[in-house]
């Protein structure tokens, strides 16, 4: 027969094994999916993607723990990538063509954003492309995004910089280039449609819808190191997937307002409603044919060449890495989550 005191022991022992942690061995412990660093110069809706993938827990579903970064311009994405303080940048052709101009070994592997979009508008009183002669048109930075959209629009309306006497003002980002726009401070610009659609309201005139107009481009797209799409095979792969679900989250109706939520967070917006257009865009920009468009960065190449004659050095085709997307596209994965966006 058992003690009293033993009887009176077992439910405090049974008690205190239940309330303290489990102790797991050192080598079962989960481990922390790898940390990925991506960054981005842009700052309108086409980074919803990341925005939306993070915010969602898409990519650590996939087994990577993603941190967006905003770094102001593309020179310094593309230096904190050489030195390894982002692992992934979320840029233009400028940026990569320039870096390999210079000898980084860098190549896109993914491209999200395979089309152009937007508008270049100017003031009420400037109705056409004519009237645009000698006056100023504000750009984030040289050879970045805004400056790269700017310079097609320009092209498609038949006027050229230097013999127009068209002068080109770098700024800041589209929020900073709207109030120049608006003050009066500049004379035209391009805008995403986020920025431009109160504008439009006022009054200001649309000289080039970018996204209607037939101009080829490679918009922004992901890029990496090649050392690094050789060494992470598994990583980049995560990384993609974390992508393609994201663009199914965006793109599907029921998860609209979680949607313009992160839209109006991340863009600094005053209300979701505000995001609405930028919504819309992403509804018909984003795809799920994600590889880099060759003739959108051969474009881009052939005007980045006419003032920078490094870029002679370079072929388009060597910044492309077309092996991550086609592992991709080859996957259940990929099939099963296309199938279920058909539906």
């Amino acid at each position: 027969m058992m003690p009293k005191r033993d009887k009176l022991f077992l439910p405090f022992a049974l008690l205190l094994f239940l309330l303290l942690p489990p102790v797991v061995a050192p080598g079962l412990q989960a481990a922390e999916p790898p940390l990925v660093r991506i960054a981005h110069g842009a700052f309108n809706e086409k980074i919803a993607t990341l925005w939306v993938g993070v915010e969602q827990g898409l990519f650590r579903k996939h087994g990577v723990n993603v941190e967006v970064i905003n770094i102001r311009s593309g020179p310094q994405t593309i230096a904190a990538l050489s030195s390894g303080d982002i692992q992934i940048a979320y840029t233009i052709p400028g940026s990569v063509l320039s870096a390999a101009a210079g000898g980084m070994d860098i190549a896109f592997f993914a491209g999200l954003v395979n089309r152009a979009d937007g508008d270049f508008l100017a003031a009420p009183a400037l109705r056409t492309a004519e009237a645009l002669k000698a006056k100023k048109v504000g750009v984030q930075s040289i050879g970045g995004g805004v400056w790269s959209m700017t310079m097609l629009a320009l092209e498609y309306l038949g006027l050229e910089p230097t013999r127009d006497k068209i002068l080109l003002m770098v700024l800041g980002d589209q929020s900073v280039l709207t109030q120049a726009i608006a003050t009066g401070g500049i004379d035209a610009t391009y805008l995403s449609y986020s920025y431009s659609a109160t504008l439009k309201e006022k009054g200001y005139n649309v000289l080039v819808d970018m996204g209607k107009a037939p101009i080829v481009y490679q918009g922004l797209a992901l890029a990496t190191q090649r050392s690094y799409l050789k060494q992470n095979p598994q990583i980049v792969d995560s990384i993609l997937r974390g992508v393609m679900e994201s663009v199914a989250f965006i793109q599907t109706p029921s998860r609209k307002d979680a949607v313009l939520k992160s839209l109006a967070k991340n863009l600094r917006l005053k209300n979701a409603q505000d995001a609405e257009s930028g919504y819309q865009v992403l509804q018909w920009l984003y795809s799920f044919d994600i590889n880099p468009n060759l003739k959108g960065v051969q474009n881009m190449h052939r005007l980045l060449a006419l003032t920078n004659p490094k870029m002679n050095s370079v072929r388009s085709e060597n910044v492309i890495d077309e092996a991550p997307v086609q592992r991709l596209e080859k996957s259940a994965f990929y099939r099963d989550l296309s199938a279920q966006t058909r539906k």
